[in-house]
């Protein structure tokens, strides 16, 4: 269910790597690509391992394809991801980070689940902070909200969204 590309964008690069510890897991990422300004970043992990996670990911994808109309507010497509989720399921939860990259301003909006923050490494002072806007897991809580903040880019500058698999590897390829 993974996309078999990257979106293109003139003025960014989007890089994924995904490597599960089993051939069918709970990790999932996903784009909404507005236009050649404008894209959206999902990326979600899924509490447990193979089956019922994966199928958990597949019903969060249709989901994030209904959120297209909030794609530039990450709070509003994480609160709607939630609403999507809540009462399908019960010994599971998602954890998820959502990116909406503007390019014509030069800016990000983010937003997070119970997700790992992500990492913005700015080039102009070569320091990498960690971004953390996070509210609760989805799936579990139907009244949670969402917040959101805006992070200036500047050219060269890199940003990484991972999940709890990077944090709990014991290989280090």
């Amino acid at each position: 269910i993974l996309p078999s590309d990257t979106p293109k964008l003139e003025g960014l690069e989007i890089v994924a790597r995904y490597i599960p510890m089993t051939s069918v897991a709970g990790d999932f990422y996903d784009f909404i690509i507005v236009d050649d300004k404008h894209v959206g970043v999902l990326i979600a992990d899924v509490s447990g391992h193979v089956l019922p996670a994966a199928l958990i990911a597949s019903m969060l994808q249709v989901a994030l394809t209904a959120q297209c109309k909030h794609a530039s507010d990450p709070a509003k497509v994480l609160a709607g991801l939630n609403q999507s989720l809540c009462g399908k399921f019960q010994r599971n939860f998602v954890t998820a980070a959502y990116v909406f990259v503007d390019l014509e301003k030069n800016s990000m909006s983010y937003a997070g689940a119970g997700h790992p923050p992500l990492l913005h490494f700015r080039s102009s002072s070569g320091k990498t902070v960690e971004v953390s806007e996070n509210g609760l897991v989805l799936g579990q809580f139907p009244d949670a909200t969402y917040s959101s903040l805006n992070v200036p880019l500047e050219p060269g500058d890199r940003c990484v969204l991972y999940t709890d698999g990077i944090l709990e590897t014991s290989s280090p390829t």
